[in-house]
């Protein structure tokens, strides 16, 4: 397995064989085949295009899905490409970039007021990375491990073999010839248009909304944005056509590249404008018809609020935008495939190697559907605040020049409009502050998940988990990030560099040395990995700034565990060394015994 047959004159005589193919390589599935080839998981991917993406798309990169990249070891490849978060210190609406502006407000972690929270959510930074720029990091990384990536080759069909193996049909839309390629898992990460979900007969719910028209351009902006840098720039002027009755300046390079964004008034269907119509429109919303402008491209794209049912059927699994699609508001797209795929991989991998039960991957729907459908709901909530606000502004020409004049007056009826626009303009902190949406992804009903004692679980009670982030050991929580340190010459290090990278960890503290024993006895009974450190006075690491002592959620000689993916939402045990006895029957888990003589154990079932 993991060996790929030659091409032939006349394409392939015979079926490929391979662990797991993914179609689709975009985030998530180029994601996909560069964590299995960590874990030394041949995978071939194919895709319909020619190749990584050639357009911006998606771009803000946030805290969770940085730290898959740190985990997989290349956020040292993407950070210096990837625009900061200093960049993107502002959203404003303005009549034109060199005209009035209505507002603005802080984004992405740059509120004064809530830097404090993203500095201690996470190791990693908000940042700015165009899709263009890492798929092709993606892909190398992946190939670097082993991956194989055919290009220019669509999915037709997929069939499951009496033997559980998965026959899928493709097609070379080069050469118009198809063949088989035979694997153990199919995972389709082919985008909301997917035709492995569509294959498996998986409902959709939901509908397409409307569709916006992108412009990817250089241009010289850099004067419009020195004294208020950001990430986009809404353009809202009576002078708008009905083609682009409301726009958008969104930042892919500073400050020379851009994609501008335009959406159609609601009654237009049809709208094909002209290169030349396009560059006025562009200098109209500039301010300046004097600006030097690159056309580099441009391309329709639909606004969604879809979510399948079921993320799986038998040994196909599908992911990121096939199986939630909505908005870019609050940039979660291309994050939250990340994300999708950092959970399917590492259990495909232990189930492949033989340390792990199938049953394991049914946990896929449980665990990140929620998360997708929340936030294809948010997303799909931000975009209508974003509607109210164009109507607000009218949608027309008169009725925006009418706008423009009342907010101008000092009546009664200026006061008020000007209210309603600051209060829509302050609503989309859900948007562009959203910290807990970005990092709360719970697993609440995972089968591999273990606890004791049961009344442990946070409150969340009055807890606003769009904006707040929930920092917590309970099983099913991301662990959270706590700076340690060997000792006083050492530099810092994050709980989350001493967890995942393909291994279980085990947490614990003074008096917990059974637990770390119980860890050496399990790896050489099992083979899996499982490493284990102790934090306190004299311990692994020191509790640099006593923050694992406020979050551990356990005494000191407690342990905690973490599953194989630490970016993901990882804790799957915690206890106190009171109980007797814990276990988890029936599921990949670990459970955690202490018999009368105080020695521990760690039996770990994964069959």
């Amino acid at each position: 397995m993991g060996e790929y047959l030659a091409e032939t004159p006349n394409g392939y005589d015979q079926d490929l064989e391979v662990p797991v193919l993914v179609v689709g390589a975009g985030p998530s599935g180029s994601t996909t085949a560069l964590l299995l080839g960590r874990f030394s998981i041949s995978t071939l991917v194919i895709s319909r295009h020619r190749g990584t993406a050639n357009t911006p798309r998606a771009h803000i990169f946030n805290q969770r899905a940085m730290e898959v990249l740190r985990d997989a070891s290349i956020e040292h490849l993407v950070k210096p490409i990837a625009a900061p978060k200093e960049d993107l210190e502002h959203v404003g609406w303005l009549h034109s970039l060199n005209g009035e502006e209505y507002g603005r407000v802080y984004a992405w972690g740059n509120k004064p007021d809530r830097m404090g929270d993203y500095l201690a959510a996470s190791p990693c930074q908000m940042s700015d990375l165009p899709q263009s720029l890492l798929e092709p990091i993606l892909v190398q990384e992946a190939t670097n491990l082993g991956a194989k990536f055919r290009f220019n080759t669509e999915f037709v069909s997929q069939k499951q073999l009496p033997d559980g193996r998965i026959r899928t049909v493709v097609r070379d839309r080069v050469a118009n010839t198809t063949y088989r390629i035979i694997s153990q898992y199919l995972v389709g990460a082919d985008g909301a248009r997917s035709s492995v979900l569509n294959d498996l007969d998986i409902p959709i719910d939901g509908k397409q909304l409307s569709m916006a028209f992108n412009v990817h351009i250089k241009a010289d902006l850099t004067v419009y944005f020195a004294n208020r840098p950001g990430s986009m720039n809404w353009i809202l002027n009576p002078q708008a056509p009905d083609w682009s009755a409301t726009g958008s300046v969104r930042m892919v390079r500073p400050w020379n590249e851009f994609i501008v964004s335009m959406h159609p008034a609601e009654h237009l269907e049809h709208f094909e404008p002209t290169d030349e119509q396009v560059l006025h429109r562009l200098h109209q919303m500039f301010g300046d018809d004097t600006i030097p402008i690159e056309l580099l491209g441009h391309f329709r794209w639909n606004i969604n609020n879809q979510v399948a049912r079921t993320w799986q059927k038998g040994r196909v699994f599908c992911i990121g935008d096939a199986v939630h699609r909505h908005p870019p508001i609050n940039g979660l797209g291309s994050n939250t495939c990340i994300s999708d795929a950092f959970n399917i991989a590492w259990k495909l991998a232990y189930v492949l190697k033989g340390l792990a039960s199938p049953r394991i991957l049914d946990s896929l729907t449980p665990e990140r559907k929620p998360v997708g459908d929340g936030v294809v709901r948010r997303a799909n909530d931000g975009m209508l605040v974003h509607r109210k606000l164009w109507a607000l502004m009218g949608s027309t020409e008169k009725e925006r020049s009418r706008v423009m004049s009342l907010m101008r007056e000092h009546t009664p009826e200026g006061q008020g409009l000007r209210t309603k626009i600051r209060d829509l303009m302050e609503q989309t902190d859900d948007e562009f502050n959203a910290l807990g949406i970005q990092m709360n992804q719970i697993y609440a009903h995972s089968q591999l998940t273990v606890v004791e004692p049961d009344d442990m679980a946070p409150d969340l009670d009055g807890v606003n988990l769009v904006k707040q982030q929930v920092k917590s050991t309970y099983p099913g929580f991301h662990l959270p990030h706590v700076w340690l340190a060997k000792d006083g010459q050492s530099p810092r290090i994050s709980t989350l560099d001493l967890s995942g990278a393909g291994c279980f960890t085990l947490f614990t503290g003074i008096g917990g040395e059974g637990w770390k024993q119980a860890a050496e006895e399990i790896m050489e009974e099992i083979g899996i990995t499982l490493k284990s450190y102790g934090i306190g006075v004299g311990q692994d690491y020191m509790d640099a700034y006593w923050g694992w002592q406020d979050i551990r959620g356990v005494d000191e000689d407690g342990a905690v565990l973490t599953a194989a993916s630490v970016a993901e939402s990882t804790v799957v045990f915690v206890t106190t060394a009171d109980p007797e006895y814990v276990r988890k029957d029936a599921k990949f888990g670990v459970s955690f015994s202490q018999n009368a003589d105080a020695s521990r154990r760690i039996d770990a079932l994964t069959h």
